[in-house]
């Protein structure tokens, strides 16, 4: 009942302050790119200005000042307004981007990003109390990989995207989380899903130059509960989506797909001090899954890594990935007796012991590397591991099942 009525009482107010026109008042000259009431040339969004703004506006909260600059956004960032008032996790997005746009100018990628995370927190506040747990994914879209994601319907917004909930960050997109669900449907043989899926992420990629050239970067713009500066790269996203738009194109045939694959991939030459996320370890070159914290050896998402890695060579034949993945297999190989506590296996090197469902997806990575490699080393350990699951009286994972799987797999 609470829950009801909560929801009624906030739609009551989005729709009322709908009716009664914007409640902010410009507090500044003209909006930036804004010539005699049209929009010059990117559609949804006003052009960038050539030059940062002037941000010095007293008494003005960021959701006020995030309009002012672009009056496209007005009427989700008061409804967002209204909705934080009672959920202030729906504002997060918000704060994030304002504390951008008060140094620079937002990019088009990141207003889209703004845009999309606000309607999807806008949409799902206006109907439903937080989730009582962090990490708890949604689909706005009745296209998903599995029924068992929660849908949420919404009148002005679909996207095939995930949106992952934190406590205290609001509803996110999670380009991590993307790649786990485009390459579900790819394995799975739903192509149309898959490009969906990575069609709407296109506009959402980010450029930067590196010794290769022009790259392709996919940036996270929340910060975990560890704290990060926003936005940072995941090597967990961008191996694995580099090597899903080389399958994509592979299967379609669209040069789009390619091009964004390889824009991807030069990522990899991006020095760490400038948004990278390659560290050259005591065991050799390692894929930081979390790269602010390059001490935190993270060993699925180095494997998962090199796995897009693998699968951008295969599609590609670009020798510099294979030289990159036999890298990160000699990293691993060095790595494993710092990833064993002598009964379980560690999340990272020397780290944490992994929980369960995470020590469960180190053998099936571990048998994934022994049957791309032939390397007894990574089957000695998975074999180990899955001892340890029965020591502790749980059940083991199916060996041969699984190595079946990977070599049925593309």
């Amino acid at each position: 009942m609470r829950r009801f009525a909560l929801s009624i009482l906030i739609i009551f107010m989005v729709v009322i302050s709908g009716c009664l026109g914007n409640h902010w008042s410009d507090t500044t000259s003209p909006s930036p790119g804004k010539t005699n009431g049209t929009w010059e040339s990117t559609g949804i969004f006003p052009p960038l200005p050539s030059t940062t703004p002037s941000h010095d506006i007293p008494n003005t909260s960021d959701h006020a000042f995030l309009a002012s600059l672009y009056p496209p956004l007005r009427g989700e960032l008061e409804n967002n307004s209204i909705i934080s008032k009672f959920y202030p996790d729906a504002a997060y997005t918000v704060h994030v981007f304002a504390g951008i746009a008060r140094k620079r100018p937002l990019t088009p990628s990141e207003l889209r990003i703004l845009k999309i995370t606000l309607q999807a927190n806008n949409c799902y506040f206006s109907r439903n109390l937080p989730p009582s747990n962090s990490y708890y994914v949604v689909s706005f879209s009745e296209e998903r990989p599995v029924e068992s994601i929660p849908y949420v319907e919404c009148p002005n917004f679909t996207s095939r995207l995930p949106f992952v909930y934190y406590k205290g960050r609001g509803f996110q997109y999670y380009p991590v989380t993307a790649s786990n669900w485009a390459y579900h449907y790819l394995k799975t043989g739903e192509v149309k899903e898959a490009e969906a899926l990575l069609g709407e992420m296109l506009p959402l990629m980010e450029t930067a130059n590196t010794s290769e050239g022009k790259a392709g970067v996919f940036r996270v713009y929340f910060s975990p509960p560890e704290g990060s500066p926003v936005p940072w790269t995941s090597s967990f996203s961008q191996g694995m989506l580099a090597g899903l738009y080389a399958w994509l194109y592979n299967e379609m045939g669209n040069k789009t797909y390619i091009n964004a694959s390889r824009l991807l991939f030069n990522s990899f030459y991006i020095p760490l001090e400038d948004g990278g996320f390659v560290e050259n370890t005591g065991y050799g070159v390692w894929f930081l899954e979390y790269p602010y914290r390059p001490d935190f050896l993270v060993l699925n998402g180095h494997i998962i890594t090199m796995k897009g890695l693998w699968y951008y060579y295969r599609f590609t034949g670009d020798e510099r990935a294979l030289e990159l993945f036999n890298e990160g297999v000699e990293s691993v190989r060095k790595a494993l007796p710092d990833c064993d506590t002598g009964n379980w296996s560690l999340y990272s090197v020397n780290g944490p012991e992994a929980r369960e469902d995470y020590h469960r997806l180190h053998i099936k990575l571990l048998l994934w590397l022994y049957a791309r490699t032939g390397d007894e080393t990574f089957l000695q350990y998975a074999e180990k591991w899955n001892g340890y699951l029965e020591k502790k009286g749980l059940e083991k994972e199916d060996i041969n099942a699984l190595l079946q799987q990977v070599r049925n797999t593309p």
